[in-house]
């Protein structure tokens, strides 16, 4: 994953959030209108301050003789002002305006009601995307991405996103309809003392531009630093059984705590920018209301206006300087979103399987062989782990990997449902090239059963029927007595609804192990790739599962990578791998009598474990004698 070279421009970044929100267009409007109205609910119930003012002071007429507003305010309350009865007139003007101001803010509620639904909708629909496109991507991207920054895309940065929505709903469109409302009200008063009072905004809006340049490169750091700290925390709970066994908790704790600190510092800088443009526009603001408060009174003393509605202008004017000061950091807070979202779309722009997918069959069979011709694959340009691999595996053999690590088995296996693909030769199955056939095709074919057995935080149930959801009760447990997973699955506290825990932690090894036969056996695959699963199993259990296994390779056509050669004996081909190259392959006597490399590596294998029988047997006796 880029962190430094991926680079949108904002206006992109807009332009790609709007279409999230285009599906919920309804409640936008509905947020806009209800904010419109209650912006000039809000105005009208200030501007009731004229007459108000003109009562309390016994001005020689309760409202503007001219203008606009006059014309509003006799046409909006004029028949309930009686210039004979002032104390009456000032009272209904006061209720007048508790109506106002209760409308206004049961208006602001409703549009917080529906913005809510809006931004917390479109933060959803993100979310949705962004995990789906995940589960698409194909697997070298997983291997180049720590697990960490993963989960930081789609949790944190998803609800980062949320800002964007929530400035431009539950803020700036209240914030915007504050300000358009005013300035009508202030033009409707005095244009002359309107445009004096605009004429600062534009130097406001160019002073905090720098600012929001260097804040979206700062939060886009921080989004990235604060993912390594969630890759380093998932790794170290993880993995927290080596820590405690080699006492690093000391060397983790302050590990953990320079990359706080890092973020800490880094998250200060860019808070300390982000407070500029606060300061900056209030100032400008108290600036521009002396500035008027000084025209004003030359124009009061000009007879242009009276103070009643220089006072009312004034008070508009400071009014403004909110909603000015909000929008004004709606965009510096926008910054964060916008790293956010920069971050979410190299995720979102990341090529899927299913767009790579050229394949034109969208049914398979496997009848009659696997051919590997020619194959090669590099991870890199100059990187192999596969090089001019030629065999063939014929429907219902047990064709054995074996060869050190690195060898290239995984890679090899990899190749099978596609989770990768040849960068040199075909793999054909019955003929046809692999590629010509869609994935979900192909993987319907496939069935894998590894050492490192993935049970999800689920039922039982739900596990072992991962890959069929539509099994029947007498099915599953036909897979898991086949397993021999049966009898402790009944026998946990709930049987099929017990549910596992994370990653199965609540079973023991060979339990797991045999859960994912019965996973592979209910999904009753033609083809099946086998991490050889019991070589960390004590003795029971590795007689059960091996039982389950010899049960789950049964009429398969079966891909088993090999770590101890005892248990491959019987396999109809043993390929022997060195260093991306099959250097060997043969049935176990073909290849013991080649006296070739496998011949080395069992003679080994052997010699190692005839060491271990002599010491049990020297324990034993030792135990015995004493």
């Amino acid at each position: 994953m880029s962190t430094g070279t991926y680079r949108t421009p904002a206006s992109q970044l807009w332009r790609r959030l709007w279409r999230f929100v285009g599906p919920h267009k309804g409640k936008l409007v509905a947020v806009v209108l209800l904010n419109a109205a209650a912006a000039f609910a809000d105005v009208f119930s200030f501007t009731l301050l004229i007459p108000f003012l003109n009562a309390l002071f016994e001005a020689d007429s309760l409202l503007p003789a001219t203008g606009t507003v006059g014309r509003v305010l006799d046409a909006t309350i004029g028949f309930l002002l009686d210039e004979q009865d002032r104390k009456g007139s000032l009272l209904r003007v006061m209720g007048i305006v508790i109506a106002a101001v209760t409308l206004k803010n049961t208006l602001i509620w409703l549009s917080g009601q529906v913005g809510v639904k809006l931004q917390e909708f479109v933060v959803r629909d993100l979310r949705d995307a962004l995990y789906a496109h995940l589960l698409r991507l194909p697997l070298p991207w997983f291997t180049r991405n720590k697990v960490g920054q993963i989960i930081a895309r789609v949790l944190n940065d998803t609800a980062s996103a949320k800002t964007v929505v929530t400035e431009l709903v539950t803020r700036s469109l209240w914030s915007f309809a504050q300000v358009v409302a005013t300035l009508v009200a202030m033009f409707t008063l005095s244009w002359q003392l309107s445009i004096a009072a605009l004429v600062i905004a534009p130097i406001t809006v160019g002073a905090i531009q720098p600012v929001l340049r260097k804040l979206r490169k700062g939060y886009r750091r921080l989004g990235n630093e604060q993912g390594e700290m969630t890759s380093l925390v998932q790794e170290v709970v993880s993995g927290v059984r080596l820590v405690k066994s080699y006492r690093a908790e000391a060397r983790e704790e302050a590990k953990f705590t320079e990359r706080n600190g890092a973020f800490a510092k880094g998250f200060v800088r860019v808070g300390r920018l982000a407070l500029l443009s606060g300061p900056v526009t209030e100032t400008l603001g108290t600036f521009t209301a002396v500035a008027i408060l000084w025209y004003g009174a030359q124009l009061v003393d000009q007879k242009a206006m009276v103070g009643a509605e220089l006072l009312v202008f004034l008070i508009q004017v400071m009014r403004l300087l909110q909603p000015l000061k909000q929008l004004s950091q709606a965009p510096a807070a926008a910054q964060q979103s916008l790293a956010s979202a920069e971050r979410i779309f190299e995720v979102l722009d990341a090529e899927t399987e299913t767009a790579r997918d050229r394949g034109t069959r969208h049914t398979a069979t496997f009848n009659d062989s696997i051919a590997f011709e020619n194959v090669s694959f590099a991870y890199e340009s100059d990187r192999y782990a596969l090089q001019d691999v030629t065999f063939t595996a014929r429907k219902g053999e047990v064709v054995a990997l074996v060869g050190a690590s690195g060898a290239g088995k995984s890679t090899l296996v990899d190749l099978l449902p596609r989770f990768i693909d040849p960068t040199g030769g075909v793999i054909r199955l019955d003929g046809v090239d692999l590629r010509d056939i869609r994935l979900d095709a192909l993987r319907a074919l496939t069935g894998i059963v590894s050492q490192d057995t993935v049970l999800f935080n689920d039922t039982v149930r739900a596990n072992v029927a991962f890959g069929r959801p539509d099994a029947t009760q007498a099915q599953l447990e036909a897979a898991a007595r086949a397993a021999n997973a049966l009898s402790f699955i009944e026998a946990m506290p709930e049987g099929w609804d017990t549910n596992l825990g994370e990653r199965g932690t609540r079973l023991s090894g060979g339990q797991r192990q045999r859960l994912a036969i019965a996973r592979a056996l209910l999904s009753d695959p033609p083809l099946l790739i086998l991490d050889e699963a019991t070589s960390a199993l004590d003795v029971e259990s590795e007689r059960l599962v091996q039982e389950a296994i010899d049960r789950l390779l049964e009429g398969r056509t079966v891909f088993v990578i090999a770590h101890r050669l005892a248990t491959i004996q019987h396999a109809n081909r043993i390929l022997v791998f060195d260093a991306g190259r099959l250097v060997e392959q043969g049935t176990h006597g073909e290849l013991i009598a080649q006296g070739g490399a496998y011949a080395r590596l069992h003679a080994l294998q052997f010699d190692r474990s005839a060491e271990r029988a002599v010491d049990r047997a020297d324990d034993v006796a030792v135990a015995t004698t004493a």
